[in-house]
Protein backbone atom coordinates (compact mmCIF):
# COMPACT_ATOMS: atom_id res chain seq x y z
CA UNK A 1 0.00 0.00 0.00
CA UNK A 2 1.27 3.34 -0.88
CA UNK A 3 1.82 5.89 2.04
CA UNK A 4 0.71 9.38 1.79
CA UNK A 5 4.41 10.39 2.48
CA UNK A 6 5.69 8.46 -0.41
CA UNK A 7 3.45 10.21 -2.84
CA UNK A 8 4.82 13.66 -4.67
CA UNK A 9 2.95 16.78 -3.45
CA UNK A 10 4.35 20.45 -3.66
CA UNK A 11 4.80 20.42 -0.12
CA UNK A 12 7.10 17.15 -0.33
CA UNK A 13 9.35 18.76 -3.15
CA UNK A 14 9.18 22.15 -0.90
CA UNK A 15 10.76 20.06 2.11
CA UNK A 16 12.05 16.99 0.75
CA UNK A 17 13.47 15.58 4.28
CA UNK A 18 9.81 16.03 5.96
CA UNK A 19 10.10 12.23 6.62
CA UNK A 20 13.61 11.18 6.68
CA UNK A 21 15.37 9.81 9.26
CA UNK A 22 16.70 13.28 10.94
CA UNK A 23 20.19 11.04 11.19
CA UNK A 24 20.71 10.25 7.82
CA UNK A 25 20.83 14.29 6.47
CA UNK A 26 24.66 15.41 5.77
CA UNK A 27 25.90 18.20 7.71
CA UNK A 28 26.49 19.83 4.64
CA UNK A 29 22.31 20.20 5.05
CA UNK A 30 21.22 22.81 7.03
CA UNK A 31 20.73 21.46 10.51
CA UNK A 32 17.91 23.04 11.12
CA UNK A 33 16.38 21.48 8.29
CA UNK A 34 12.63 20.17 9.26
CA UNK A 35 11.78 16.45 9.58
CA UNK A 36 8.26 15.21 11.05
CA UNK A 37 10.72 13.28 13.67
CA UNK A 38 12.67 16.59 14.53
CA UNK A 39 10.48 19.14 14.05
CA UNK A 40 11.93 22.59 14.37
CA UNK A 41 14.98 21.40 16.00
CA UNK A 42 17.94 20.79 14.93
CA UNK A 43 18.53 17.44 13.16
CA UNK A 44 21.37 16.14 15.53
CA UNK A 45 22.31 17.56 18.67
CA UNK A 46 24.53 20.44 18.79
CA UNK A 47 28.07 20.58 18.34
CA UNK A 48 29.55 21.06 22.02
CA UNK A 49 33.53 21.54 20.97
CA UNK A 50 35.10 23.96 18.16
CA UNK A 51 37.47 22.72 15.28
CA UNK A 52 41.26 22.62 16.84
CA UNK A 53 41.86 26.25 14.85
CA UNK A 54 39.39 27.81 17.58
CA UNK A 55 40.87 27.24 20.33
CA UNK A 56 41.62 30.59 21.65
CA UNK A 57 37.91 31.77 20.78
CA UNK A 58 36.57 28.23 22.84
CA UNK A 59 39.37 29.25 25.91
CA UNK A 60 37.76 32.58 26.18
CA UNK A 61 33.64 31.05 25.82
CA UNK A 62 34.72 28.65 28.45
CA UNK A 63 35.89 31.65 30.92
CA UNK A 64 33.26 34.21 29.84
CA UNK A 65 30.61 33.75 32.38
CA UNK A 66 29.86 35.45 35.04
CA UNK A 67 29.70 32.21 36.63
CA UNK A 68 31.92 29.39 35.40
CA UNK A 69 31.36 25.99 34.93
CA UNK A 70 33.26 25.02 38.17
CA UNK A 71 31.39 27.86 40.00
CA UNK A 72 34.33 30.35 40.19
CA UNK A 73 34.05 33.68 39.00
CA UNK A 74 34.20 34.10 35.30
CA UNK A 75 35.86 37.39 32.88
CA UNK A 76 32.14 38.85 32.62
CA UNK A 77 32.03 38.37 36.67
CA UNK A 78 35.41 40.94 36.91
CA UNK A 79 34.26 43.20 33.83
CA UNK A 80 37.62 42.09 32.18
CA UNK A 81 36.11 40.34 28.91
CA UNK A 82 37.05 43.21 27.04
CA UNK A 83 40.37 43.48 27.82
CA UNK A 84 40.53 39.64 27.11
CA UNK A 85 39.74 39.87 23.84
CA UNK A 86 41.66 42.69 22.52
CA UNK A 87 45.20 40.68 24.09
CA UNK A 88 43.94 36.96 22.80
CA UNK A 89 41.71 36.43 20.75
CA UNK A 90 43.33 36.03 17.00
CA UNK A 91 41.23 37.23 13.46
CA UNK A 92 40.34 33.25 12.31
CA UNK A 93 37.73 35.20 9.62
CA UNK A 94 39.93 33.21 6.77
CA UNK A 95 39.48 30.15 8.47
CA UNK A 96 35.39 29.94 8.33
CA UNK A 97 35.78 28.87 4.40
CA UNK A 98 37.90 26.29 5.42
CA UNK A 99 35.16 24.68 7.28
CA UNK A 100 34.05 22.07 5.01
CA UNK A 101 32.95 18.22 4.79
CA UNK A 102 34.80 15.57 2.99
CA UNK A 103 33.37 16.34 0.06
CA UNK A 104 34.28 19.60 0.00
CA UNK A 105 30.38 21.63 0.64
CA UNK A 106 29.94 23.77 3.51
CA UNK A 107 30.24 22.19 6.86
CA UNK A 108 26.73 24.17 8.21
CA UNK A 109 26.26 22.04 10.99
CA UNK A 110 29.73 23.00 12.68
CA UNK A 111 29.65 26.68 11.36
CA UNK A 112 26.23 27.08 13.04
CA UNK A 113 27.97 26.03 16.24
CA UNK A 114 31.27 28.92 15.44
CA UNK A 115 28.17 31.16 14.60
CA UNK A 116 26.67 30.35 18.30
CA UNK A 117 30.08 30.91 20.54
CA UNK A 118 31.02 34.27 18.39
CA UNK A 119 27.58 35.70 18.62
CA UNK A 120 27.76 35.08 21.89
CA UNK A 121 30.86 36.51 22.58
CA UNK A 122 29.50 39.68 20.70
CA UNK A 123 26.76 39.97 23.01
CA UNK A 124 28.93 40.21 26.04
CA UNK A 125 31.23 42.14 24.40
CA UNK A 126 29.08 44.93 23.48
CA UNK A 127 27.00 44.81 26.93
CA UNK A 128 29.81 44.26 29.38
CA UNK A 129 29.41 48.00 30.13
CA UNK A 130 25.67 47.88 30.49
CA UNK A 131 26.15 44.55 33.08
CA UNK A 132 29.27 46.80 34.81
CA UNK A 133 26.48 49.72 35.21
CA UNK A 134 23.72 47.58 36.36
CA UNK A 135 25.45 45.87 38.94
CA UNK A 136 27.63 48.56 40.25
CA UNK A 137 25.31 51.60 40.15
CA UNK A 138 21.55 50.22 39.26
CA UNK A 139 20.02 53.60 39.45
CA UNK A 140 21.70 55.04 36.24
CA UNK A 141 20.58 51.80 34.14
CA UNK A 142 22.25 50.06 31.57
CA UNK A 143 24.82 53.22 30.36
CA UNK A 144 26.13 53.11 27.25
CA UNK A 145 27.15 49.81 25.28
CA UNK A 146 30.28 49.60 23.07
CA UNK A 147 29.48 50.73 19.79
CA UNK A 148 32.54 49.31 17.95
CA UNK A 149 33.11 45.53 17.60
CA UNK A 150 36.92 44.12 17.27
CA UNK A 151 37.14 42.48 13.37
CA UNK A 152 38.38 39.35 15.37
CA UNK A 153 35.00 38.95 16.47
CA UNK A 154 33.18 40.44 13.56
CA UNK A 155 35.18 38.86 10.77
CA UNK A 156 34.29 35.60 11.46
CA UNK A 157 30.90 36.26 12.89
CA UNK A 158 29.96 37.66 9.23
CA UNK A 159 31.27 34.97 7.31
CA UNK A 160 29.64 32.35 9.12
CA UNK A 161 26.18 34.28 9.13
CA UNK A 162 26.58 34.83 5.56
CA UNK A 163 27.20 31.32 4.88
CA UNK A 164 24.16 30.51 6.74
CA UNK A 165 22.02 33.63 5.69
CA UNK A 166 21.45 34.32 8.84
CA UNK A 167 22.01 38.50 10.26
CA UNK A 168 25.24 38.27 11.95
CA UNK A 169 23.74 38.93 15.88
CA UNK A 170 22.94 36.71 18.87
CA UNK A 171 19.67 34.68 17.59
CA UNK A 172 17.00 32.57 19.08
CA UNK A 173 17.29 29.10 16.88
CA UNK A 174 21.01 29.35 16.14
CA UNK A 175 22.48 30.59 18.89
CA UNK A 176 21.19 31.27 22.24
CA UNK A 177 18.63 28.24 22.56
CA UNK A 178 18.40 25.61 19.46
CA UNK A 179 21.78 25.39 18.65
CA UNK A 180 23.39 25.93 22.64
CA UNK A 181 21.54 22.17 24.56
CA UNK A 182 23.53 19.29 25.35
CA UNK A 183 22.38 16.26 26.89
CA UNK A 184 23.88 15.48 30.57
CA UNK A 185 23.67 11.65 29.78
CA UNK A 186 22.35 10.88 26.22
CA UNK A 187 21.19 7.53 27.08
CA UNK A 188 18.36 9.28 28.89
CA UNK A 189 16.95 11.58 26.40
CA UNK A 190 14.94 14.24 26.49
CA UNK A 191 13.90 14.74 30.30
CA UNK A 192 14.20 18.04 31.25
CA UNK A 193 16.32 17.03 34.19
CA UNK A 194 19.10 15.78 31.36
CA UNK A 195 19.24 19.18 29.39
CA UNK A 196 22.28 21.41 30.05
CA UNK A 197 23.63 24.53 28.18
CA UNK A 198 26.35 24.41 26.56
CA UNK A 199 27.21 28.70 26.41
CA UNK A 200 25.55 30.73 29.12
CA UNK A 201 26.04 34.60 30.17
CA UNK A 202 25.39 34.53 33.63
CA UNK A 203 24.71 31.62 35.52
CA UNK A 204 23.52 29.52 32.93
CA UNK A 205 26.16 26.42 32.95
CA UNK A 206 24.31 25.69 36.30
CA UNK A 207 21.09 23.49 35.39
CA UNK A 208 19.64 24.51 38.25
CA UNK A 209 19.66 28.69 37.63
CA UNK A 210 16.68 30.84 36.09
CA UNK A 211 19.00 31.41 32.87
CA UNK A 212 19.42 27.54 32.34
CA UNK A 213 15.57 27.01 33.19
CA UNK A 214 14.74 29.91 30.67
CA UNK A 215 16.63 28.39 27.93
CA UNK A 216 16.40 25.00 28.71
CA UNK A 217 12.33 25.56 29.25
CA UNK A 218 12.34 26.78 25.23
CA UNK A 219 14.05 23.43 24.35
CA UNK A 220 12.10 21.54 25.86
CA UNK A 221 8.80 22.87 24.32
CA UNK A 222 10.66 22.79 20.43
CA UNK A 223 11.25 18.85 21.18
CA UNK A 224 7.81 18.22 20.57
CA UNK A 225 7.25 20.51 17.69
CA UNK A 226 7.69 16.82 15.54
CA UNK A 227 4.27 16.17 15.86
CA UNK A 228 3.04 19.88 14.54
CA UNK A 229 5.50 19.25 11.65
CA UNK A 230 4.01 15.83 10.84
CA UNK A 231 0.15 17.00 11.16
CA UNK A 232 0.49 20.02 8.84
CA UNK A 233 2.12 17.90 6.20
CA UNK A 234 -0.15 15.20 6.53
CA UNK A 235 -3.30 18.15 5.80
CA UNK A 236 -1.61 19.56 3.04
CA UNK A 237 -0.90 16.49 1.34
CA UNK A 238 -4.11 14.95 2.24
CA UNK A 239 -5.99 18.31 0.18
CA UNK A 240 -3.73 18.41 -2.45
CA UNK A 241 -4.50 14.60 -2.85
CA UNK A 242 -8.18 14.26 -2.67
CA UNK A 243 -7.76 12.06 0.75
CA UNK A 244 -10.79 11.51 2.81
CA UNK A 245 -12.05 13.81 5.57
CA UNK A 246 -11.21 11.36 8.21
CA UNK A 247 -7.49 11.99 7.20
CA UNK A 248 -7.21 15.22 7.35
CA UNK A 249 -9.30 14.69 10.88
CA UNK A 250 -6.31 12.34 11.95
CA UNK A 251 -3.80 15.04 11.18
CA UNK A 252 -5.01 17.78 13.24
CA UNK A 253 -5.64 14.88 15.71
CA UNK A 254 -1.70 14.53 15.60
CA UNK A 255 -1.21 18.41 15.47
CA UNK A 256 -3.31 18.85 19.11
CA UNK A 257 -1.65 16.13 20.71
CA UNK A 258 1.95 17.84 20.25
CA UNK A 259 0.10 21.41 21.13
CA UNK A 260 -1.11 19.64 24.24
CA UNK A 261 2.64 18.73 25.03
CA UNK A 262 3.96 21.37 24.40
CA UNK A 263 1.38 23.92 26.61
CA UNK A 264 2.25 20.80 29.42
CA UNK A 265 5.90 21.77 28.82
CA UNK A 266 5.63 25.70 28.78
CA UNK A 267 3.77 25.42 32.14
CA UNK A 268 7.18 24.72 34.06
CA UNK A 269 8.70 27.89 32.99
CA UNK A 270 8.42 29.99 36.48
CA UNK A 271 9.15 26.37 38.11
CA UNK A 272 12.57 26.31 35.92
CA UNK A 273 13.51 29.90 35.97
CA UNK A 274 12.14 32.82 38.78
CA UNK A 275 10.72 35.71 37.12
CA UNK A 276 12.77 38.01 39.33
CA UNK A 277 15.67 36.67 38.73
CA UNK A 278 14.93 37.09 33.95
CA UNK A 279 15.47 41.36 34.51
CA UNK A 280 19.69 40.34 35.30
CA UNK A 281 20.09 37.64 32.63
CA UNK A 282 18.25 40.02 30.05
CA UNK A 283 21.24 42.01 29.91
CA UNK A 284 22.82 40.30 27.21
CA UNK A 285 19.67 39.05 25.16
CA UNK A 286 18.95 43.04 24.22
CA UNK A 287 19.60 44.05 20.23
CA UNK A 288 21.50 46.92 18.86
CA UNK A 289 18.55 48.46 16.66
CA UNK A 290 16.00 51.00 19.25
CA UNK A 291 17.63 50.74 22.35
CA UNK A 292 19.70 53.48 24.33
CA UNK A 293 22.55 51.52 24.81
CA UNK A 294 23.11 51.83 21.42
CA UNK A 295 22.29 55.08 20.61
CA UNK A 296 24.30 55.09 17.28
CA UNK A 297 23.91 51.37 16.36
CA UNK A 298 27.58 49.53 16.24
CA UNK A 299 30.13 49.53 13.68
CA UNK A 300 31.04 45.85 12.94
CA UNK A 301 35.06 47.09 12.27
CA UNK A 302 35.91 46.03 8.88
CA UNK A 303 32.57 45.26 7.71
CA UNK A 304 30.15 47.24 5.47
CA UNK A 305 32.09 49.77 5.04
CA UNK A 306 32.32 50.60 9.13
CA UNK A 307 28.97 51.82 8.86
CA UNK A 308 26.73 51.39 11.97
CA UNK A 309 24.82 47.92 11.69
CA UNK A 310 21.64 47.59 13.94
CA UNK A 311 20.02 44.36 14.61
CA UNK A 312 17.22 42.82 16.61
CA UNK A 313 17.81 40.80 20.15
CA UNK A 314 17.12 37.47 20.50
CA UNK A 315 13.81 36.59 21.57
CA UNK A 316 11.56 33.42 21.85
CA UNK A 317 8.82 35.23 19.53
CA UNK A 318 11.02 33.80 16.83
CA UNK A 319 9.91 30.44 17.54
CA UNK A 320 8.35 29.06 14.86
CA UNK A 321 5.54 27.05 16.81
CA UNK A 322 3.07 30.01 16.92
CA UNK A 323 3.62 31.21 13.30
CA UNK A 324 3.26 27.37 11.72
CA UNK A 325 -0.14 27.04 13.78
CA UNK A 326 -1.17 30.41 13.29
CA UNK A 327 -0.38 30.07 9.09
CA UNK A 328 -2.26 26.59 9.25
CA UNK A 329 -5.52 27.48 11.11
CA UNK A 330 -5.83 30.62 9.27
CA UNK A 331 -5.70 33.17 12.55
CA UNK A 332 -5.48 36.93 12.94
CA UNK A 333 -2.41 37.97 15.67
CA UNK A 334 -3.58 41.13 17.51
CA UNK A 335 -1.20 44.09 17.15
CA UNK A 336 -0.02 43.88 20.49
CA UNK A 337 4.26 44.66 21.66
CA UNK A 338 4.51 40.98 22.01
CA UNK A 339 3.01 39.63 19.19
CA UNK A 340 5.22 42.49 16.93
CA UNK A 341 7.97 39.95 16.19
CA UNK A 342 5.39 37.15 15.07
CA UNK A 343 3.81 39.93 12.46
CA UNK A 344 7.02 42.04 11.58
CA UNK A 345 7.91 41.03 8.22
CA UNK A 346 11.85 41.46 8.74
CA UNK A 347 11.36 38.42 11.95
CA UNK A 348 11.91 35.71 9.56
CA UNK A 349 15.24 36.87 8.28
CA UNK A 350 16.85 35.90 11.77
CA UNK A 351 15.36 32.40 11.14
CA UNK A 352 16.88 29.74 9.47
CA UNK A 353 16.34 29.19 5.89
CA UNK A 354 13.80 26.10 6.62
CA UNK A 355 11.96 27.72 9.27
CA UNK A 356 11.24 30.91 8.05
Amino acid sequence: MTRIEDVPTSTMKAFPHVFDDPQSIPKSVDPFTITAASGFMPTILPATTLPEVFAPLSSIMDRLPVRKADGTPGLLATYELGDVVHAELPDLTDEIDKIVTPDGKPDLYTLTAIFRDYSFLASSYLLEPCWKSWNTNPDQGYGLGRDRLPHSIAGPMYKSAQILDLPPFLSYAASYALFNYALADTSKGYDYSNLRLIRGFEHGLDPDSSEAGFILTHVYMVKETGSLVDGVVRILNAVEQGADRATVNDAYRTILAGMTKIEECMEDMWKNSKPGDYISFRVFIFGITSQSMFPNGVVYEGIEDNQPLNFRGESGANDSIVSLSSYQLKMILANLFLTLPLIDPTTGSSLPDSHA
